[in-house]
């Protein structure tokens, strides 16, 4: 009797799709999905602020906004993982790509969140240095919630660790967080409205 052919695709082991849909694979995209995401809504956060100047201003902004995140995602995180697998610390790579996405995520939703003020702000207010400071707090309050975040999380990971291999584990990502800020800050400064320009 001939099988069907839904009969002979479950028969195989392991198919294509079968990888695909594994949870790793699934945890990974919902995760990158997130990243997505929250890039998205600092990009929102850019758009307001480009609102000052309008037109070219308004695409330079979004990117540039989004642009602090994505360095720190593309960048950094990567860059940690590796240090804390180096001290033998017990990371996996979804884990930190899980961790990442959802800090990153929650900084660019507090950008998002603060967007509708700042483009009120960044139209209304006529002193350039006022407007930067403004842009600033915003830039600083939604970075500083995003690294505590993951900074949480991963300290969560390293929590059953003998204490001298924490310590090393901490300074590691204290190490990450200077270079965070410094990453972030050097990117969005490239934010005309921080020059004085917008």
């Amino acid at each position: 009797m001939e099988q069907s052919l839904p009969t002979i695709i479950s028969a195989s082991s392991p198919t294509l799709g079968a990888r695909l849909t594994a949870p790793e694979t699934q945890g990974a995209a919902a995760e990158l999905g997130r990243l997505a995401a929250g890039l998205g809504f600092a990009a929102l956060y850019g758009l307001a602020l480009g609102a000052r100047s309008g037109g070219m201003s308004l695409a330079q902004h979004a990117l540039a906004a989004s642009a602090g995140l994505a360095a720190v995602a593309t960048l950094g995180i990567p860059a940690l993982f590796v240090l804390l697998a180096l001290v033998n610390a017990p990371v996996s790579p979804l884990a930190m790509v899980s961790a990442g996405a959802r800090s990153l995520a929650s900084a660019g939703f507090v950008l998002a969140g603060l967007a509708p003020s700042a483009a009120l702000l960044s139209v209304t207010i006529e002193s350039p240095d006022a407007a930067a400071f403004v842009t600033r707090a915003g830039l600083t309050l939604a970075g500083g919630i995003g690294l505590y975040q993951l900074t949480s999380a991963v300290r969560a990971m390293l929590k059953e660790l003998a204490p001298a291999l924490r310590l090393k584990c901490n300074a590691l990502l204290f190490a990450f967080c200077v270079f965070a800020i410094m990453l972030a800050a050097r990117v969005w400064h490239t934010l005309p409205i921080l020059k004085g320009v917008a």
